[in-house]
């Protein structure tokens, strides 16, 4: 059995054990000139689910045995060439290039990242918190459906408690993390204080031209300030724009 020490799982263990078979194999083959099969590695560390922690000790277990291959062929140790005298130089270097090609796979998968698993859109925005409706003067603004944020370009928020409008724009794609947009332009997004005149201003925004919105909010005597993306239950998601 493959002493490998405490260091990595059975998993790596009976894995190396079948790469020993491999070599073992090529090698006899080698003598005998029979023909030798390319071995997927790959599908094996994948089958026994090899940590990527082991497969990286793994590539250097193998290494060594690389090395004395290559020593071997560069005539560097005498013991070595005495040792592997059995094999002609040619084959010798199909060996080298055989376990080389085996450390390498188990290098390659030690590094492999698994895909992140993708959030269907209602998943990214479910713990965003909004306000469904409200009433402004004579007219109720409910609120747009919050899966939209992650399709437009900009779009119109209100606070109610706050007296708040938030304009937000994106040059790529919004973003939601629990409670709080992300991905938006810092530069061209902005917050106004409304005050009284929301009952006039929000179903104003609701209605004119989207192109029209901006402008009036920006012709707000109000300060901007910076759009800081949080979110709560007392915002009123109030149009998509772009």
């Amino acid at each position: 059995m493959t002493k490998l020490g405490t260091r990595v799982t059975k998993q790596a263990e009976e894995v190396a054990e079948h790469v020993e078979t491999w070599i073992d194999g090529y090698i006899e083959n080698l003598k005998n000139n029979d023909y030798n099969r390319k071995k997927r590695l790959i599908n094996l560390l994948k089958t026994y689910k090899i940590k990527k922690s082991d497969s990286k000790y793994l590539a250097q277990w193998f290494a060594n045995l690389k090395d004395e291959l290559g020593e071997a062929i560069d005539h560097k140790d005498p013991d070595l060439v005495e040792g592997y005298d059995f094999l002609s130089p040619s084959k010798l270097k199909k060996l080298h290039q055989f376990v080389s090609e085996i450390c390498e796979d188990f290098t390659k998968y030690s590094k492999i990242t698994k895909k992140r698993k993708t959030k269907k859109p209602e998943d990214i925005v479910k713990t965003l918190k909004y306000m469904e409706t409200f009433k402004f003067g004579n007219c109720d603004i409910t609120s747009f459906d919050p899966v939209k944020i992650l399709e437009c370009k900009s779009f119109v928020a209100y606070n109610t408690k706050t007296g708040d409008v938030f304009y937000y724009e994106t040059d790529d794609v919004f973003d939601v993390k629990g409670t709080t947009l992300q991905n938006f332009n810092v530069d061209n997004s902005f917050v106004k204080k409304v005050g009284r005149t929301s009952n006039k201003l929000i179903p104003k925004c609701a209605e004119i031209g989207r192109a029209l919105v901006k402008s009036e909010l920006l012709n707000i005597k109000t300060k901007s300030r910076e759009a800081t993306g949080r979110f709560n239950d007392t915002t009123v998601l109030v149009r998509v724009l772009s």
